[in-house]
């Protein structure tokens, strides 16, 4: 099979998913070889392919009626035209093409602007600006090269579906998420988007603290000087809810999932 088939392939693929789904039956991977042709493990291969870029739940182990995802409707919408990128990106925690585009382009400028500040002056500027409004004075340049640092590991954990692996790369996930938005206000100005397809891909992005498996960190926006953090810490209540040290000096502590190595560590 080319790469000119694979996207014809796989639509036809999703539009027997879609009808299947109506019919409320589940797929039969001996009636997809008999239409499509091939073998019964490349079908099989191919469906779970489907799956895995979050664009269909084939239902296929469990004997139920596969279902359809958004970002596979508009997979079909675009007749495949998708660049594998996108379709690897975050597909299990964000239904959404347009989104996924959204993060992966937000990703470029924020790691792209920061590198480029850190190499022609302006650096300490523009991670103050990154930060939540009451860290920003206490921004220097040691902490600016480790927030960049945390930008891109941000983005390398990201790639791989993982979630941030310290405070600091939460704080750029929530730059990263506004940058996203901003993009896609672009392509609705451009009318590339329409209003519809520009509300639901935002809405979408909020799937991030999904992965994160909270929002915590939006805490620290409201927050009007850096020892609200220590209070915080403090609170039994916040102790109570799990939520982390969000004070500066532990920005760069690893979680509990992830291996302090490079610029993170105890």
């Amino acid at each position: 099979m080319t790469a000119d088939e694979a996207p014809e392939r796989s639509t036809k693929l999703l539009q027997i998913a879609g009808t299947v789904e109506a019919a409320g039956e589940p797929l039969d991977v001996e009636d997809l070889v008999r239409e499509l042709g091939g073998s019964a493990l490349s079908v099989r291969a191919e469906i779970e392919q489907l799956d895995g870029m979050g664009l269909l739940l084939s239902g296929l182990d469990e004997g139920h009626p596969p279902m359809l995802l958004n970002a596979g409707k508009q997979y079909l919408a675009r007749r495949g035209l998708v660049p594998r990128e996108i379709l690897r990106f975050l597909p299990t925690v964000i239904d959404d093409l347009h989104s996924r585009e959204a993060l992966l382009q937000a990703g470029i400028t924020l790691v792209d602007e920061f590198r480029y500040r850190l190499l022609n002056g302006g650096a300490v500027e523009h991670a103050a600006q990154l930060v939540p409004p009451a860290f920003a004075p206490a921004v220097d340049k040691s902490l600016a090269l480790n927030l960049f640092a945390a930008a891109v590991a941000l983005m390398a954990r990201l790639s791989e579906g993982c979630p941030a692996g310290c405070v600091a790369e939460e704080i750029m996930a929530v730059g990263l998420i506004q940058d996203a938005e901003s993009w896609l206000d672009i392509r609705r100005d451009r009318q590339e988007l329409s209003e519809a397809e520009a509300t639901a891909a935002v809405r979408e992005l909020k799937g991030l603290f999904e992965l994160f498996e909270d929002d915590d960190v939006l805490r620290m926006f409201d927050m009007r000087e850096p020892g609200d953090a220590a209070l915080a810490g403090h609170d039994p209540i916040s102790r109570q809810a799990g939520f982390v040290d969000q004070r500066i000096e532990s920005w760069f502590k690893p979680f509990g999932w992830t291996i302090p190595t490079g610029y993170i560590g105890e």
